[in-house]
């Protein structure tokens, strides 16, 4: 009898469990994801001949301690909408032909079921826009007390917003720390890279959006081995992101305000110079004057976690961190990068 108690109070921790994390995933795998178009489109008829890309981490509009760290509360619909509103207007004051952000949610409960992609694309005026969903489940239990600060169902990620048609989008969902625990590992974030096409009238330009392990050291690492053998494999254009990794030449590794921030032995800056593509912001420029280059904490700034990538045959023009009027908005700067593109070439009949 004792055996039928015991299995009536664990089968609904079972139960809950199970249902709680699904759909499961935890290995790594590569899906098609979703593009979207406004309506009323009206095509170009000139190619460019600059190309700009920004790239933001957002942390879904939260702002500092996003991740759920201690004295996380949720803020209200109309904190979030407010928060949407001044992303956008960094994003429209920019005036770039391609924004990659990283920690997006698509109707996630920590930020009220908002599509925040359709949203920004509303707000900004981009008239393509595709997601890269990286991690779902129906209820995420953290932070874990109390029950009321949980961040609930999840759907959330990367995405790209577009001036130009974007014709595929490619979702690589990269495996989970294998130091972590299975059921830990089932709430957990996949980490990816999103291989976007566009449409620039005759031309096709590829670009990767990507968001890098942040709290395992191996992890990340094989991930940006990864990352190496796949452009090795594949002609891109541009690569950007969220890297969580530091320049080569940093001159702090360690001794940040969070303890758990810790990059002595971070191989992954070296592990990514056999990209066959450039970083924007060569070695000796950064040692220069190294705190131009920091994105991160957005209050503070005390280091570099974003990058972007360029091919040899897309000339950088510049780079700059941008200033934005709302850095309360993310925990993240944005970092914006001009290219050579195209001569213009109008296309006649």
């Amino acid at each position: 009898m004792s055996w039928m108690i015991c299995a009536s109070v664990i089968a609904p921790f079972v139960l809950f469990f199970f249902w709680a994390s699904y759909p499961w995933e935890i290995g790594a795998k590569t899906e098609v994801g979703p593009i979207g178009v406004s309506e009323n489109v009206i095509a170009p008829e000139v190619r460019p001949s600059t190309f700009s890309i920004l790239t933001w981490n957002i942390s879904y509009g939260f702002g500092m301690g996003s991740e759920g760290s201690d004295g996380y509360v949720l803020k209200s619909a109309t904190s979030f909408q407010t928060s949407l509103t001044k992303i956008a207007e960094t994003i429209k004051a920019s005036e770039a032909d391609v924004v990659l952000l990283q920690e997006i949610d698509f109707e996630s409960a920590r930020s009220h079921r908002v599509d925040q992609l359709a949203e920004l694309a509303r707000l900004s005026g981009y008239n393509y826009w595709a997601r890269a969903e990286s991690w779902r489940a129906n209820y995420i239990p953290f932070p874990f007390t109390p029950v009321s600060h949980h961040f609930g169902h999840m759907n959330s990620g990367g995405a790209i917003l577009s001036r130009w048609p974007i014709v595929k989008n490619e979702v690589h969902l990269l495996a989970k720390p294998t130091s972590q625990a299975w059921w830990y590992n089932l709430f957990y974030l996949h980490r990816y890279f999103q291989v976007v096409t566009l449409k620039l009238i005759d031309r096709e330009v590829k670009l990767i959006n990507l968001h890098l392990e942040a709290f395992d050291q191996a992890a990340k690492e094989e991930q940006a081995r990864e990352l190496v053998r796949y452009t090795k494999k594949h002609s891109v254009d541009f690569i950007g992101g969220d890297f969580n990794m530091l320049p080569e030449g940093a001159m702090k590794r360690s001794g940040f305000s969070n303890p758990k921030d810790v990059y002595e032995g971070d191989q992954t800056y070296k592990i990514l110079e056999d990209l066959p593509l450039t970083e924007v912001v060569a070695p000796v420029a950064y040692l220069q004057r190294e705190e131009t280059w920091f994105t991160f904490p957005s209050d503070r700034p005390d280091r570099r976690l974003d990058y972007i990538y360029h091919a040899q045959t897309r000339p950088l023009i510049r780079a700059e961190v941008v200033t934005t009027p709302h850095p309360e908005v993310s925990d993240h700067l944005p970092l914006k990068a001009v290219f050579k593109l195209f001569e213009p070439e109008f296309i006649r009949d």
